[in-house]
């Protein structure tokens, strides 16, 4: 509401409230799966960088509230650094909460579960149901309005901020605008976009979202950051032919008369990333977590049975192979770690899916063969 307001009636006053609050949330208190609320105590935040993993509190309904106020600061700003907080809450700390099925959900989201510690309104697996009811509810209304944050308009400006098919239709020029997106997107990079405007053309600057996570940003600020700086540059291409966008607050600009037969294609390259936590987050000093995309990944003991998940130690030079598992939980792009130095074998999959199989030993950061991340990276 705050930030509504700012918007609405340009209130500094609130915009700067809001903006530090921000601030204060993303840059010090998120958890890497997009949610917040370190305690279940008052259901609250705790101090700067406590984020602890098998005690994390993360209700989806912190997750569903933070979802819509990133949306609600794009809106205000513009910055393509808000949807990428959306985009990392609903394909990770969001979609965690609801089972496959969708009848079962949790209240809490942990990044750690030794499978027997009840956590989850006295159990160590999804729910039907609980006394107080606000998570399931609130999933199925918020899935519900996700289309509405894959586009935005402000005058001749169209910003593509969400990857999913669909069609929409956007007022531009004096005249209706059909915009269509094909795209497996996220377990496939890229999508392919056609511009439909009711007459013969319209003008209408195209704006890309460029998730952080291609430019070598998990988040803003400095909570976390790639191990690597391999991060490959997306390619863009207009009716088969490159272009170079001009770049803004985060988007790839295209400002041109668009007819009806018009494409655009983009490809993001999807390698695997290793991420590393702040030093200053006691709970992942000396450890690594794994991201494909905007997906975030967990060891499940369900994958992996004979191995010690909590001890499973991830080498820096341990290759990590995506693979494309059509018939596993509903469909995923899972990692195989192979052995390699001694080191034992690992499967990994999306962090969203993981407690489909029963309650399960689940860990998201994983210690690492090298030492804790330099703080000196943070300065």
């Amino acid at each position: 509401a705050m930030t509504d307001i700012a918007a609405i009636q340009d209130d500094g006053d609130y915009r700067q409230a809001v903006d530090a609050i921000w601030r204060d949330i993303v840059h010090t208190k998120l958890y890497l799966t997009g949610g917040i609320g370190a305690t279940r105590h008052g259901e609250s935040f705790g101090e700067a960088y406590q984020l602890p993993n098998d005690t994390a509190y993360n209700e989806t309904c912190a997750a569903i509230a933070l979802a819509n106020w990133a949306h609600r600061m794009f809106l205000l700003h513009g910055d393509s650094g808000y949807v990428d907080v959306l985009e990392r809450i609903l394909y990770n700390g969001l979609l965690s909460g609801v089972s496959l099925d969708g009848k079962h959900f949790f209240y809490p989201n942990p990044l750690s579960s030794d499978g027997v510690t009840p956590f989850n309104q006295g159990s160590a697996g999804r729910q039907p149901w609980f006394g107080c009811a606000c998570c399931p509810g609130n999933v199925t209304r918020f899935v519900a309005s996700v289309p509405g944050m894959a586009y935005a308009r402000r005058d001749h400006h169209l910003f593509v901020n969400l990857f999913v098919n669909g069609t929409a239709r956007v007022q531009a020029d004096g005249q209706q605008v059909e915009i269509s997106m094909q795209t497996e997107y996220p377990w496939r990079g890229g999508f392919m976009l056609k511009v439909k405007p009711e007459q013969n053309s319209v003008s209408l600057a195209l704006n890309i979202r460029v998730p952080g996570w291609t430019r070598n940003q998990p988040v803003p600020g400095g909570l976390y950051r790639f191990a690597d700086d391999a991060a490959e540059p997306l390619t863009v291409s207009v009716n088969g032919e490159y272009v170079e966008p001009a770049m803004k607050n985060g988007y790839a600009r295209i400002d041109r008369e668009w007819s009806a037969k018009d494409v655009v294609i983009v490809n993001f390259p999807l390698p695997v990333r290793r991420v590393l936590a702040n030093d200053q987050v006691e709970a992942d000093r000396g450890r690594v977590a794994l991201q494909r995309g905007p997906i975030v990944y967990c060891l499940e003991q369900a994958d992996n049975p004979a191995l010690d998940i909590p001890r499973f130690v991830l080498d820096h030079q341990s290759p990590v192979h995506p693979a494309w598992m059509p018939d596993k939980l509903g469909g995923i792009m899972q990692l195989n770690i192979p052995s390699t130095h001694g080191r034992s074998a690992a499967t990994a999959i999306p962090y969203n899916v993981w407690a489909n199989r029963g309650p399960n030993t689940m860990e998201v950061w994983l210690r690492s063969g090298v030492g804790p991340p330099d703080a000196t990276h943070y300065q």
